[in-house]
């Protein structure tokens, strides 16, 4: 055995029988680490949902924000909170916060339908928990998904037992189930470290995810687990695999656990496609240093000779970003 064999602990991911194609609708919701996989996917031209209440940490979140989407139960007025001159819901991402209280509960509800409409049709859905710890709020004494920077105070700070982290993972499972019959429901524990709440409290966190997910398992067998947690703490058990935060995974370790996604879930034609994608994907990230037509038009010009090539190659993917990217660099006479 080689000695390099000796410096890493592999960790054995099985080959799904059911791989996801560009032809399939994948629903993904959980924490930040859910938004890395939904980019590669995205950028590689997959038909995704990607987390249609923003990034959630908890199970039972999970569970609420899946639940209103399948039921189409859209929020009221008396929902929102007002804090620092923002309205919030504190069951959504800061990022559906705004100052105008009306434009943010419409976005909030057209995120609710068009996620109705989009998880009907839904063949993966991939539920990635980071902590089973949780935020309730005093007034309602409802888990949040987001505290908003409001007081402390108006919130206490708890450990789920592992019965509400089950009961959790099994209203996701049984929702995502009436919508979408046949969607086969992916489990993972976000590698994502919460710090703030203690490295001991972290890993007891991390542990009931871990034991209700396997319940969860027992209980369907249509269910499956990519061990994302386990490749980041096992297999690249060493700090510059972090980012700077020592808390999230650093871009290198994001790329390592995808390829290992992509080997696991995704079928080999499709990822045949992902190489003439990425040549596309890195020319438009190209920057042009210095002005010059002649040099920009043909540069362009040749992308866009390469992507009607694509089209008739590939021609079950859309183009037309890259080709109005491309367009516009093209100076006209």
């Amino acid at each position: 055995m080689s000695l390099k064999n000796h410096l890493t602990t592999k960790v054995q991911v099985p080959e799904f029988s059911e791989k996801i194609s560009h032809s399939s609708s994948v629903f993904l919701s959980g924490s930040c680490f859910t938004e890395h996989i939904s980019h590669k996917l995205e950028r590689y031209k997959y038909s995704i949902l990607s987390n249609p209440f923003g990034i959630l940490y908890n199970p039972g979140s999970i569970a609420r924000s899946i639940e209103r989407i399948v039921k189409l139960e859209y929020f009221h007025l008396d929902e929102l909170v007002f804090h620092d001159g923002l309205y919030h819901s504190l069951d959504h991402h800061g990022s559906f916060s705004g100052k105008n209280q009306d434009e943010v509960l419409d976005q909030i509800n057209a995120t609710i339908q068009s996620a109705h409409d989009q998880l009907k049709n839904c063949a993966f859905a991939f539920i990635s928990p980071g902590t089973s710890k949780v935020y309730r709020h005093e007034e309602t004494q409802a888990i949040v998904g987001n505290c908003h920077k409001l007081p402390a105070s108006a919130f206490t700070h708890e450990q789920l037992s592992l019965i509400e982290c089950s009961t959790a993972l099994n209203n996701i499972y049984t929702s995502l189930k009436s919508i979408a019959p046949n969607v086969r429901v992916i489990w993972t524990v976000s590698p994502v470290r919460h710090l703030k709440d203690g490295l001991i409290e972290n890993q007891q966190s991390k542990a009931t995810l871990l034991l209700s997910i396997m319940e969860n398992m027992k209980a369907h067998a249509d269910t499956g687990y990519f061990p994302a947690y386990e490749i980041m703490v096992d297999e690249l058990r060493d700090y510059r695999y972090y980012d700077r935060d020592m808390t999230h995974p650093s871009p290198l370790a994001i790329d390592i656990i995808w390829e290992t996604f992509e080997n696991a879930f995704i079928h080999h034609q499709s990822i045949e496609k992902h190489t003439a994608i990425e040549k596309v994907k890195r020319a438009m990230e190209h920057r042009i240093l210095h002005e010059n037509k002649d040099a920009t038009n043909s540069f362009a010009n040749g992308q866009i000779k390469n992507i009607d090539q694509l089209q008739n190659q590939y021609p079950d993917l859309n183009w037309e970003d890259e080709r109005s990217h491309f367009e516009a660099l093209i100076e006209k006479e």
